[in-house]
């Protein structure tokens, strides 16, 4: 085993506290830690095995799903395993370690400088705009389950009136599983939930925890239930889209918070956005999608140039004018001392694709972005509270491309801790101290790979190839899509095939690892002695979510 291997061994060790230790002092260092909480193997059929599933899950799994968007099929594989493969890891479902996300509030005179608090109840993603609603006296519409952190604020009549400017962070893939792994790399976000308040205990709240969905939980202070955005793709009557086509907000079903309180200001107050995909909007609103509203900006940047869709959003011409990403590679290039197109040993840096989402360079850029921006329009200049919305990418594209458990990510992060810090001195000299509030969290945690825990990361090709031999059928007919915690099924073939959808579910829980190899690929060495072993917790038609948590609840 390589010495890469057994260092990501050691650091899950530490950072996971030896929760995930195999607790057998003689096994063999070379072969995979089998957790010694590894889920316990489904019992029965579909529905059996859903009902002995914890109820938080299900409830996540619940809040995530929006009718026929959703996938046909939920899936949830046996912890720890994941969809993907030894080089590439997920990070959606309803784990804690996924889930459990950093959720800071920081701003002199509004917040209190109080560091780690805990709530009685449980905080979600949801809470965060319900809490920085109330600081400009506002709120979210009745019914959605965004909840105040009164916790966390000064009380009103002690707040030196409302604050300029509203800056709301999000470190993508930044879950506390990643910064407990690296935790001397964020010294500046650490001293800001010092002089704050840290929500601790704080997680997502729905299943599957991705980009496009939490974002806009985060935003709406509601779940995929309410707002719609189910995932990247989502089903539309019999077809399946892209859950923003074209940087497009018609799937979001709901305003933001964003959305009504710049109408509540008459539009008055200057609203944007600065991030990487066209998913982040969702954090921010539809701009002048939504009827009443005006285009907020909405900045987002792909390696090759700046973007935006002008119908709905403004993109400012003078941010098209600032130097590339070529000049954040070659800052980057610099910090080693060595100017050779290289990040840590990985030639990433010649190419504004890769120096974005592969190095830090995303993030000094991202960051130039933000201060061009608060600059120009004068943002927190007035009487009328201005809001705005960032996304840091990087540390989710190192937990894709690098994983979590290697060195890379603690560069990530550490370069990302120093923009927080550049971010609060800039904020401090342009809108003034004591004049701003910072809302910090993530949207998801990073997935450690595969032979760090023993998991068996699972190929959605073979799960496929496997189902549609059994059935008789060819995958592409039987499956419009597929996701890494559902798949949405050809209703037309399963009613020609008599097909039902328990009866898909009962066939993916008899799964085993021998059944799951890749096409063309091998059963690694390191496996052999667990070929039989099941690599799913449950299986599930969606649609029969609420009684299967029904059945739960009564356990």
């Amino acid at each position: 085993m390589s010495l890469r291997i057994i260092g990501s061994l050691l650091a899950l060790a530490l950072f996971t506290g030896g929760c995930w230790a195999s607790g057998d002092e003689g096994q063999d260092s070379s072969k995979p830690r089998i957790p010694s909480r590894m889920a316990p193997a489904p019992s029965g059929d579909w529905f059996e095995s859903a009902c002995d599933l914890p109820v938080t899950y299900i409830k996540r799994i619940q809040r995530g799903a929006f009718g026929d968007r959703s996938p046909d099929i939920s899936m949830v594989p046996r912890q720890p395993n994941f969809f993907g493969g030894f080089t590439a890891t997920s990070h959606a479902g309803p784990w804690d370690y996924v889930q459990k996300v950093p959720l800071i509030f920081y701003g002199p005179g509004f917040i209190k400088p109080q560091g780690d608090i805990s709530l009685d109840r449980q905080a979600t993603s949801a809470d965060l705009v319900a809490t920085l609603a109330e600081l400009v006296d506002s709120s979210l519409p009745e019914g959605r389950p965004g909840t105040v952190i009164e916790e966390a604020l000064v009380p009103e009549e002690q707040r030196p009136g409302t604050p300029n400017l509203i800056l709301t962070v999000v470190w993508d893939g930044a879950g506390w599983n990643v910064l407990n792994r690296w935790p001397d790399a964020w010294p500046h976000l650490r001293a800001a939930a010092s002089g704050g308040t840290s929500v601790r205990d704080a997680i997502v709240g729905s299943s599957p925890s991705t980009t496009p969905a939490i974002h806009a939980t985060i935003g709406a202070g509601a779940f995929p239930n309410q707002h719609g955005i189910v995932d990247i793709p989502l089903r539309i009557g019999s077809r399946m889209v892209g859950s923003w086509p074209n940087e497009t907000p018609k799937y979001l079903e709901i305003p933001t918070f964003a959305d009504l309180y710049d109408q509540q200001t008459g539009n008055q107050s200057k609203v944007g956005m600065v991030g990487a995909r066209s998913w982040h909007l969702g954090m921010m609103g539809q701009g002048a999608y939504l009827d009443g509203g005006d285009k907020d900006y909405g900045v987002m940047f792909r390696g090759h140039g700046l973007f935006t869709n002008p119908q709905w959003y403004e993109l400012p011409a003078y941010l098209e004018d600032l130097p590339d990403i070529t000049a954040d590679a070659r800052q980057v290039d610099l910090d080693d001392g060595q100017l050779d197109s290289a990040w840590m040993g990985h030639e990433v840096l010649g190419n504004p694709v890769d120096a974005w989402d592969k190095s830090p360079a995303g993030n000094l850029y991202t960051t130039r972005l933000i201060k061009a921006l608060v600059s120009r329009e004068q943002l927190g200049e007035d009487e009328v509270t201005d809001l705005l919305f960032v996304n840091y990418k990087q540390i989710d594209y190192v937990g894709h491309v690098y994983n979590m458990l290697q060195p890379e990510m603690r560069e990530m992060v550490g370069y990302s801790d120093r923009e927080l810090a550049k971010l609060f001195a800039y904020l401090d000299d342009e809108v003034g101290k004591g004049q701003w509030v910072m809302a910090m969290t993530a949207d998801h945690g990073s997935t450690p790979d595969a032979l760090a825990t023993g998991a068996w990361p699972i190929s959605m090709r073979a799960l496929e190839s496997s189902i549609a031999e059994h059935f008789g059928v060819e995958p592409g007919a039987l499956f419009q899509e597929e996701r890494v915690t559902g798949l949405w099924v050809n209703h037309q073939i399963m009613k020609d095939e008599g097909i039902t959808l328990e009866e898909l579910s009962n066939f993916i829980l008899t799964q085993r690892i021998e059944n799951n190899i890749p096409p063309g690929g091998e059963l690694p060495p390191e496996y052999e002695s667990r070929a039989t072993e099941l690599i799913f917790s449950g299986a599930f038609p969606t649609e029969r979510l609420n009684d299967v948590l029904t059945c739960a609840q009564r356990r």
